[in-house]
């Protein structure tokens, strides 16, 4: 019994070492290809990721770009409305002046 054991651990033994080398390299082939392939996954997708960042950012910048010229047609409006103000006030006082000497 021990001697018909002992042949069958001899007899796979013998086809491990016979098979299992042409086997590891196909296994090892697989798993090698299956890592890339996860790799190339994920480059995949942070490129992805980054494409989306730089349009975020790009549609920032044309935000802040209209921002910035709102804010000057903002302060272009006032400068001129405090000029036309200014000029109001300015003619006041003239009339102003001039009633106060005729009285």
């Amino acid at each position: 019994m021990l001697r018909g054991q002992s042949m069958d651990i001899v007899a796979l033994a013998a086809i491990m070492f016979i098979f299992g080398p042409a086997l590891f390299v196909p296994i090892t082939a697989m798993v090698l290809k299956h890592r890339k392939e996860m790799l190339q996954m994920e480059l995949e997708k942070r490129r992805l990721s980054n494409q989306e960042v730089a349009k975020q950012i790009e549609a920032l910048r044309a935000e802040i770009a209209q921002l910035r010229e709102t804010s000057t047609q903002y302060d272009l409006s006032l400068q001129a409305n405090l000029e036309n103000l200014q000029e109001r006030v300015r003619t006041l006082e003239e009339q102003a002046q001039m009633l106060h000497r005729r009285s």
